[in-house]
C-alpha cells in the first residue's frame, strides 16, 4: 500500500510540474524532428534520423483539416514539451493526392513559431545552420498522412497571437492557424545558443 501511495503522489507531482509554461527569454532552437515516408534518394547521406514516421491519417484531424492541401493545424489538446513543461499538439497534415517532400537538416523541419508584434509576424524560434552538406535532405509524408509533434506553451509579459510557419521548400511557404498566448520581448532577438561537443555535431548555433 505505501508503495502504490508514494506512486501516486509521484505521479501528481510530475503532472503538476509538466503544467508550467515555458518562460525563457530566447529564441528557441527548432525542435521539430519528422521521420520519412520513405527513402530520400538524391541526398548524399550521413544525416541523422527520426523515428517519428508519418501515420495515416485520423479522422479528428481530417475534420479539421481543409481538402487538397499540406498545412499545420494547431490544437489545444494538453501534452507535455521536454517532460517539465506544458504542451499543444502541433500536426503536418498531408490531405493532397501527392507524396511531398519537404526539405529538413538531420530530420529537422523548417518550421518555427511567430508572434505578431507591432504589425508584423517575427520568428520567436530560429533554425541553426548546419555546416555540413551531409546535414541537408528530404523527408517525406504520403497522401492522407501526418506527422504529430509536442510545442510548448509560452509564457511571458507580452499578449499576443501565434501562428507557426514551415517553410516546404524554395518555393512554398505555409502557415498554421492562429492562437493566443504570451511571450517576452527578448525573444525577438536574443538566440538560444548552442555549443557543439564533437565533430558529430556540426551546429555552432
Amino acid at each position: 500500500m505505501r508503495t502504490l501511495l508514494l506512486a501516486i503522489v509521484s505521479l501528481i507531482s510530475s503532472i503538476g510540474f509538466a503544467q508550467e509554461c515555458l518562460n525563457v527569454d530566447y529564441k528557441i532552437r527548432g525542435y521539430f524532428y519528422a521521420g520519412t515516408a520513405q527513402q530520400d534518394t538524391i541526398s548524399p547521406g550521413g544525416f541523422g534520423g527520426s523515428s517519428n514516421t508519418p501515420k495515416p491519417l485520423l479522422q479528428k484531424l481530417r475534420s479539421r483539416s481543409t481538402a487538397d492541401a499540406l498545412q499545420i493545424v494547431v490544437t489545444d489538446e494538453a501534452t507535455s514539451f521536454a517532460k517539465n513543461y506544458k504542451g499543444m499538439k502541433v500536426y503536418v497534415v498531408n490531405t493532397t493526392g501527392s507524396t511531398i517532400g519537404l526539405d529538413a537538416q538531420d530530420s529537422r523541419l523548417e518550421l518555427k513559431r511567430q508572434v505578431f508584434h507591432k504589425g508584423q509576424w517575427k520568428d520567436i524560434e530560429y533554425l541553426p545552420s548546419s555546416w555540413c552538406g551531409n546535414s541537408y535532405h528530404q523527408v517525406f509524408i504520403k497522401s492522407n498522412q501526418y506527422w504529430e509533434f509536442n510545442a510548448p506553451c509560452l509564457e511571458g509579459k507580452m499578449a499576443a497571437t501565434f501562428r507557426f510557419e514551415l517553410s516546404v521548400n524554395n518555393e512554398q511557404i505555409i502557415y498554421s492557424n492562429e492562437f493566443e498566448g504570451s511571450f517576452n520581448k527578448s525573444q525577438l532577438k536574443k538566440e538560444q545558443g548552442h555549443t557543439a561537443n564533437n565533430i558529430m555535431d556540426p551546429y555552432n548555433n
